[in-house]
């Protein structure tokens, strides 16, 4: 005699609730630095040795984010000559947008206001990039930039000449700069 056995499948409603955090992460190398060189050549007469080099950097975010740049002191310090220093406007910067989330003005993903000018480095946090009305949240691919540094004097004698009582002979001058990644507070962006 065989027994056979049978179950009833009985369906049941399981809940559950799960939190998600919003993910901010900024992608860069942690020694972030300007560092230019200046030689005298006559005069109030300098020539650059050393221009300063790019830094890459990219944010990777499930909310949307607002980036701000600034110099870790008030003034870059020689390298030979730590004594000698140059205020940190001497050096300007623009960020270029190497990413697919447009960065265009406020209607835009990214509102960059270092897109059409080159903006002073300042000890103060200083907001570069930051939500527009479309969402600015995204991978590395939509999130990439390139940080241009330039000598805000280099073409301009008048202004140069300003600052030629800081120039050694020969010197190299720098400084390091954070870049602070925030999420955005805005109830009203998308």
């Amino acid at each position: 005699m065989a027994n056979a056995l049978f179950a009833q499948d009985i369906p049941r409603e399981v809940n559950a609730t799960v939190v998600l955090q919003p993910m901010l992460q900024l992608n860069v190398n942690p020694d972030v630095k300007v560092e230019f060189g200046l030689m005298e050549v006559n005069d109030d007469l300098y020539h650059v040795t050393k221009q300063p080099e790019d830094v890459m950097f990219s944010v990777e975010s499930t909310t949307n984010w607002n980036l701000s740049v600034s110099a870790e002191h008030a003034y870059f310090t020689g390298t030979k000559h730590p004594e000698y220093k140059i205020p940190v406007e001497f050096v300007g910067y623009t960020i270029e947008n190497l990413g697919t989330n447009w960065d265009n003005g406020s209607f835009s993903n990214i509102l960059n206001i270092s897109k059409d000018t080159i903006i002073e480095l300042a000890p103060e946090q200083t907001q570069i990039l930051s939500n527009g009305r479309r969402n600015n949240k995204g991978d590395r691919d939509m999130n990439s930039f390139i940080i241009h540094w330039s000598l805000l004097f280099e073409n301009n004698a008048l202004r140069m000449k300003n600052y030629s009582h800081y120039f050694l002979s020969d010197e190299r001058f720098k400084v390091n700069v954070h870049l602070t990644l925030s999420e955005t507070l805005c109830a009203s962006c998308n």
